[in-house]
């Protein structure tokens, strides 16, 4: 709250910190609304077959081509050996607008493509070959990673949506978003989109401020100035339990869509679907707020 200053701003802004528990803040300098998501370890590579942290050989970044070929970037230059968070975050949206998934996050049985395959647990795609990786293992996405890094994502949109709607705001009415935390410095704010980790706002109201949490403890360390306003603008900030929200569970259900069970509300991603020949024939369900 210190680092971005959005209790002293006129306009409505929003900030998320996205860790195992993603922070929320919705407001301006009239009032605050926070709130804590869990969104579990997902992005820090928990749960996920090939997962990893972001370390020396972790894939952080994958295209996946039209004919389901697949670039991957990874870090320090050195060959494969995990996938981190971001790089989950690409292949969502890169296996969505491929067609290798579908709005549920299900993989398409439609698809030829040898990179699509039974594994031990249902279908998995090989986004690295063996002869390409550092452990001589092919490294592979599984029906249950997808699932995982769903789970993640609807708990943080699920958290941002409840807050918009108690303050009674749309996107057309937040100013600035602000992106936060070490992962969060690290994601496509494009891909995060459309995959439906947050609302369809411009990519140019989007700021990524890094670790904003260590920037305000430092300022409060540094200035009594500023411990005196954090004691002061904790007064303005209302916290929400999301759990006791009566439309927390359709929320979640709604927001565990890629992007989301209303399409609607993510138009830009709707059409990119649809010159891709890849929008749903039938709409997934919505369950009503």
């Amino acid at each position: 709250l210190l680092a971005t200053g959005i209790h002293e701003r006129d306009e409505i802004c929003l900030a998320i910190d996205i860790g195992t528990n993603t922070e929320v803040l919705l407001g301006n300098k009239e009032e605050v609304l926070a709130c804590s998501c869990a969104s579990g370890p997902a992005f820090e590579g928990a749960h996920i077959k090939h997962g990893m942290r972001a370390a020396t050989g972790a894939i952080e970044k994958i295209i996946i081509g039209e004919d389901l070929d697949v670039k991957c970037r990874t870090i320090d230059d050195e060959k494969p050996r995990g996938i981190c968070g971001s790089a989950m975050v690409d292949f969502l949206a890169e296996a969505l607008k491929a067609g290798v998934i579908d709005v549920t996050g299900i993989f398409s049985r439609e698809v030829e493509s040898e990179r699509l395959r039974s594994g031990e647990r249902g279908l998995e795609f090989v986004v690295a070959w063996r002869e390409e990786t550092s452990t001589g293992e092919d490294i592979v996405v599984t029906q249950n990673d997808i699932k995982e890094i769903q789970l993640a994502k609807a708990a943080i949109h699920t958290g941002i949506s409840i807050l918009m709607k108690k303050k009674g705001v749309t996107e057309k009415d937040i100013d600035t978003f602000f992106i936060a935390g070490a992962f969060g410095s690290y994601i496509n704010p494009e891909n995060a989109r459309i995959i439906g980790m947050y609302p369809e706002l411009p990519l140019e109201k989007i700021r990524v401020v890094g670790n904003a949490a260590g920037t305000g403890a430092r300022m409060a360390l540094c200035s009594k100035e500023v411990r005196e306003t954090a004691e002061k603008v904790v007064e303005r900030i209302n916290y929400v339990e999301l759990a006791a929200e009566t439309c927390f569970q359709a929320e979640f259900l709604n927001s565990y869509f890629l992007p989301h069970a209303d399409l609607s509300r993510y138009p830009e991603t709707g059409e990119l679907l649809k010159r891709l020949g890849k929008y749903p024939k039938k709409p997934p369900v919505y369950f009503p707020t």
